[in-house]
């Protein structure tokens, strides 16, 4: 076999194994999507998404106080996850406001340093939540994480603001 058959093959077999690979790449990468899709759902279902007009149906809340939405698309805006309050847990005990909205998640872990102290807490502006503080209690200090959101008429965010400050744990 002479060296032009040869590396005609090799480059015959080259352009094969690129065309198989681009293939089957275009065939896995709806995939993905989808199943990436699908979890963000779960995770954000309460969240009210861009394409939902102001004046939309939104279920009601559940029983700890998380609205739930009509439709089962993901948010527009992958930060209000962050607000969502936490899931249905032993550990967390959820003090609710008159209409059923979760304000503050306190620990219930006795084994914890933030037992019987506020983990999270929710401020609202109606159904959407505009506000939330999250403590994280360390040995020597307080994390203090305030996450702020302003809504546009439309109900996409316009602003988004967060801030991290630490203090003495004795003052919380």
């Amino acid at each position: 076999m002479n060296k032009t058959t040869l590396y005609g093959a090799i480059a015959l077999g080259a352009i094969i194994a690129g065309a198989l690979y681009l293939s089957s790449a275009g065939r896995n990468a709806e995939a993905p999507a989808s199943a990436h899709q699908a979890g963000s759902a779960t995770v954000a279902s309460g969240l009210r998404s861009d394409a939902t007009p102001s004046g939309g149906t939104v279920a009601q809340p559940s029983p700890v106080g998380q609205p739930q939405r009509a439709d089962s698309t993901p948010p527009a805006d992958p930060r209000l996850a962050a607000l969502a309050v936490s899931p249905p847990n032993d550990l967390l005990e959820f003090v609710t406001d008159g209409s059923g909205k979760v304000i503050a998640e306190i620990d219930k872990d006795p084994a914890s340093i933030s037992f019987k102290k506020p983990l999270r807490e929710y401020t609202y502006a109606g159904d959407r939540v505009i506000g939330l503080t999250a403590y994280r209690y360390l040995p020597d200090q307080v994390e203090i994480s305030r996450t702020r959101v302003a809504y546009k008429p439309d109900g996409s965010v316009d602003e988004f603001a967060q801030a991290t400050s630490y203090s003495d744990p004795a003052t919380k």
